[in-house]
């Protein structure tokens, strides 16, 4: 195998490596639980808490920009047009802030709590409120264009395209409203609540609903074309790219479905119930989990690339952009976690997957279930105190392991190394089954032993 040896930066006695996916790029605390799906434009990124404010992070440091208190909780996923971020919030108003100031330009009451996110085209912004009504606002001025009672409270976000507003109810229908007068075209009754917000691909509307089904109806007539019963609720909203449809369920499955006949093409287990909706970009799929993880799947498998644990259950919705993702939790702090996007090398993670570190043992282990090709070629234990970093060395003494901080100051006792060919060694590390550690020293490179610490680069 060939290396190529590049030069090493050490600061402060960190050193700097190559981000892999699903690596933590930044993390911002909220004051409370974050269920707002983040929007990104314009290099910020803006999102909702529980704790009444709506943010502006810079999408490349996590540094806060501004913040702007509404009088309730956030749900709503903020809408970025024209220079303004529109939302909605528990106090029942739809708010128009200035995105670079975050200033109040205007404000609009309904008559009830709104957690659905608005959809601002063509100069107007439509959202949905907890008072069964769906609203049509000048975007400009807020004020009232038209507004259309529904039978039940509205959480679903409307969808807008071709002159009409799609948008769900509790009353179990889907509507489909004339965008601009606000006129029924047609209705469609599920068999329960509609929480799930629509999509539209195609001259069809997708959507999901509380009887468990996802539906694909005609855009224009509102005829039902197919319907595809999963094992548990929709709250998840349904993601379509390539001809497929993916969307999450209470059954604590990700599905993938044709998005012609309905026909599953592939499902993917979490561990809890998805009520996050998928975001697919670059032929991954994103979407978190009530098991607290934020999934990374293949769009055209469902095979796992990477999962990274939040801490907290995982309800807000992901937005990828710029190679990277963006999402919040529900832990009492809300934070707002920014990751890479993508699989790259070395594809799979099967650290992630393992807990193959506990043995004690420096024999090397060849009869291990690995993915992507990769083998177990040693494990080294060194004792409960802190060694010097020259003393830890795989057996045939070339390689040394660099360590961040609190690994070298003794709270990691044990090193897996993993060898693939064409792409070198990589590392797991873990102390006493403390899942915490070991996400937090996955995925260091080994270097070469050498008076200069040059950074050992493989290629294939």
């Amino acid at each position: 195998m060939k290396h190529a040896i590049v030069g090493l930066l050490v600061l402060s006695g960190a050193v700097l490596l190559p981000a892999a996916p699903g690596d933590l790029v930044w993390s911002y605390a909220t004051g409370s639980t974050v269920v707002s799906s983040p929007a990104v434009s314009g290099g910020y990124v803006y999102v909702g808490s529980y704790d009444r404010n709506v943010y502006c992070l810079d999408a490349a440091t996590g540094a806060p920009s501004w913040s702007y208190e509404t009088g309730g909780l956030i749900e709503s996923c903020p809408a970025v047009s024209g220079g303004h971020v529109y939302v909605g919030s528990s106090d029942d108003n739809v708010y128009c802030l200035d995105a670079a100031t975050g200033a109040l330009v205007w404000s609009y009451p309904t008559g009830g709590n709104i957690t659905s996110s608005p959809a601002v085209i063509g100069g107007y912004v439509y959202v949905g409120s907890g008072d069964r009504k769906v609203y049509c606002l000048d975007a400009a001025t807020g004020a009232l264009v038209w507004s259309y009672a529904t039978g039940g409270g509205i959480p679903s976000s409307p969808a807008v395209a071709g002159g009409c507003v799609y948008v769900g109810s509790y009353d179990n229908s889907v509507y489909c409203l004339d965008a601009a007068t606000g006129a029924l075209v047609w209705s469609y009754a599920t068999g329960d609540d509609v929480y799930s917000s629509p999509g539209l691909s195609g001259g069809y509307v997708y959507v999901g609903s509380q009887d468990n089904a996802v539906y694909c109806l005609d855009a224009a007539t509102g005829a039902l074309v197919w319907s595809y019963a999963t094992g548990g609720d929709i709250w998840s909203s349904p993601a379509l790219s390539g001809g497929r449809v993916y969307v999450g369920s209470g059954d604590k499955n990700v599905y993938c479905l044709d998005a012609a006949t309905g026909a599953p093409v592939w499902s993917h287990a979490a561990v809890s119930i998805v009520f996050s909706s998928p975001a697919v970009s670059g032929g991954y799929v994103y979407v978190g989990g009530m098991d607290w993880d934020v999934y990374c799947l293949d769009a055209a498998t469902g095979a796992l690339a990477w999962s990274y644990d939040t801490g907290d259950n995982v309800g807000s919705s992901p937005a990828v952009s710029g190679g990277r993702v963006y999402v919040g939790n529900s832990g009492y702090d809300g934070t707002v976690y920014c990751l890479e996007a993508g699989a790259g090398d070395p594809g799979l993670w099967p650290m992630f997957r393992h807990d193959l570190c506990h043995t004690g043992s420096s024999t090397p282990h060849t009869a291990v279930d690995l993915d992507a090709g990769w083998n177990l070629v040693g494990c080294l234990r060194w004792p409960d105190t802190a060694q010097q970093l020259a003393d830890c060395m795989i057996d045939d003494g070339t390689q040394l392991v660099w360590w961040d901080d609190a690994v070298a100051a003794g709270l990691v006792q044990h090193a897996v190394y993993y060898y693939r060919p064409g792409y070198g060694y990589r590392i797991l590390a873990a102390s006493g089954g403390d899942d915490d550690c070991v996400r937090a020293c996955v995925g260091y490179w080994l270097l070469t032993y050498q008076p200069d610490l040059r950074l050992l680069v493989p290629v294939p």
